[in-house]
């Protein structure tokens, strides 16, 4: 891991609330979901769990599997990715509920829907590019990379574990719509994306800058 500069903890701090967020704005849209939530929503729902809680526990599955193959992911964005991505989701659902009506017009909801690609590959990018830990599962596509040998790049290997969950979670009853398929195919190549333009440019300004780390050794 990375020495943790305000920098580096903002980013990703920033980019799990944009995760949060856009799984928001896809339960509400209706039109499907990101292929992990498709998954926690098919399996929490046959459960008659709370999709937070589910999550929750999912990810700590995830996370031992991963502390094998792939430890070196680990670290304090890990534990923010698997404790707060779930219950954001559900805050924001339920003040938007709160406030209006599931009424909401197709143009409104195709909106949600490109927002949230947006929000969800940004938010990806923008949290796994500091190194400070990533999610259990956003680390299961660079751990099969990283046991592939190369062979499995990490956009071939984000679209497997996609494609997997979409399966999984529709056979469970999960919404699966427009959004899943966006996200099941094209999430790889968009966090690939903002990961050059935007966050490890983001990265390179605190370099030349010398920022001082926000804990551990100056």
């Amino acid at each position: 891991m990375k020495t943790i500069t305000w920098r580096r903890l903002n980013m990703m701090i920033i980019g799990n609330l944009f995760i949060g967020i856009a799984v928001a704005l896809l339960r509400i849209s209706a039109l499907g979901t990101d292929p992990f939530s498709t998954i926690n929503l098919g399996l929490s729902d046959f459960l008659d769990i709370s999709f937070g809680m589910y999550q929750l526990g999912f990810n700590i599955l995830l996370f031992l599997v991963i502390f094998i193959l792939y430890r070196s992911s680990i670290g304090i964005g890990t534990l923010v990715n698997m404790v707060g991505i779930g219950f954001i989701s559900d805050l924001f659902v339920f003040g938007y509920f709160f406030y209006f009506d599931d009424s909401t017009v197709m143009l409104v909801r195709i909106a949600m829907m490109i927002s949230a690609v947006f929000f969800a590959s940004l938010g990806v990018a923008l949290y796994i590019t500091p190194n400070l830990g990533m999610a259990p599962y956003d680390a299961l596509a660079f751990a099969i990379e990283k046991v592939s040998r190369q062979k499995i790049r990490f956009p071939a290997a984000r679209i497997m574990t996609d494609v997997a969950c979409v399966v999984i979670g529709f056979s469970f009853g999960a919404i699966v719509g427009v959004a899943t398929v966006i996200f099941a195919f094209f999430t790889g190549p968009f966090v690939q994306y903002f990961r050059k333009k935007i966050a490890e440019p983001m990265l390179a300004q605190e370099n030349s800058n010398k920022v001082k780390p926000a804990f551990g050794h100056k």
